[in-house]
């Protein structure tokens, strides 16, 4: 939800977070492994078609625009953090917790990475790859005390992030710019910690967005990737259903996203890159309270009429957010969580 083409403290800071039930069970696949459903069409064929249908430089563009007109907004009513929030399944959710789930989203997919917090072993360098208003950064600069660099396609977020950094002492571990993800300006093995926090969505190329990630990762980095996916297909199954596909089509003419693609696609991709400790998860129940609240923000008298002024793509993007809700609940949308490690 960040730009970057790119395109987000105690995870119970704001005291709100219920206690976390036990780890759901994540799947772990050597790099041989063939353990997901596979479509019969080429991987390849799969995750790049978006490309024939919107070129890269327009798609880059709208993501800019988007981003520069909402991200205002949605900073002035949920703060810092531009993704969604991580939430307990079926708990009761009021308000006063979205703050504190979003932290706890950042929290979670750390945990699952299996990041140290080992004084010797922590990340000292992170790139942010789609790093909003820069939430991601700062978060994790404060918490190892690391060298953090983020990229956005959008202008105004990059002086926002940076303009944030420089109000809350951090311009010395943080910094922002405008970057292409698929073309990050960066030299090869810089990071300890390459995050992805729904960026990925955007992604139009995604073998080069990956291989992108894993080219800056230091060797025995770690690399996260927390996206929004479309559902496995099955055994039998060439594509998504035709009602699936139009579906999601909606969701991407507003948000300015290409082709979706599968976890399992995003694993089969790390597999090529003969990336260790590769492990994938659904979180999509951990995030069913997330888009019921954004609605509910944009119907107060604030969120419309901000709405209002923000112009018309970020009023385009408001109106398909039931869409999202839809998607989730009837199984086409999967919020996945991917990490893995690169090779020393």
């Amino acid at each position: 939800m960040a730009a970057a083409l790119q395109l987000q403290t105690h995870p119970c800071f704001h005291g709100t977070c219920q206690l976390s039930p036990p780890p759901r069970p994540s799947v772990s696949f050597p790099s041989s492994s063939r353990s997901f459903p596979s479509s019969r069409r080429s991987l390849s064929a799969h995750v790049k078609a978006a490309a024939s249908s919107l070129s890269t430089t327009t798609l880059q563009e709208g993501i800019a625009e988007f981003y520069d007109q909402s991200s205002g907004i949605w900073e002035d009513i949920w703060g810092d953090h531009m993704h969604h929030g991580y939430y307990d399944p079926d708990s009761n959710v009021s308000g006063s917790d979205h703050p504190a789930a979003q932290i706890r989203m950042i929290e979670e997919s750390l945990r699952f990475a299996g990041i140290t917090e080992d004084p010797a072993n922590k990340p000292k360098t992170i790139v942010d790859v789609g790093c909003g208003i820069g939430g991601s950064s700062r978060y994790l600069a404060r918490k190892y005390g690391a060298k953090c660099q983020g990229i956005t396609l959008s202008p105004v977020q990059a002086g926002r992030a940076n303009a944030l950094a420089k109000d809350q002492g951090l311009a010395d571990k943080v910094s922002f710019q405008v970057a292409d993800a698929l073309n990050q300006p960066f030299p090869d093995d810089q990071f300890d910690l390459v995050w992805s926090m729904e960026s990925g969505e955007h992604m139009p190329d995604k073998p080069k967005f990956v291989k992108e990630l894993a080219r800056v990762a230091a060797p025995g980095g770690t690399i996260i990737i927390v996206t929004w996916c479309h559902r496995d297909l099955g055994p039998s199954e060439e594509d998504l259903q035709p009602w699936e596909k139009k579906l999601l089509n909606r969701i991407c003419n507003a948000y300015y996203l290409p082709e979706w693609c599968s976890t399992s696609d995003y694993v089969k991709l790390l597999q090529s890159l003969s990336l260790q400790d590769i492990k994938a998860a659904d979180w999509t129940e951990n995030v069913a309270p997330f888009w019921p609240a954004v609605i509910r923000s944009a119907l107060t008298w604030k969120g419309f009429t901000s709405l209002l002024r923000s112009g018309l793509k970020t009023i385009k993007g408001a109106l398909v957010m039931p869409l999202m809700i839809q998607g989730y609940q009837k199984g086409v949308i999967k919020f996945a969580i991917i990490t893995c490690r690169k090779p020393e």
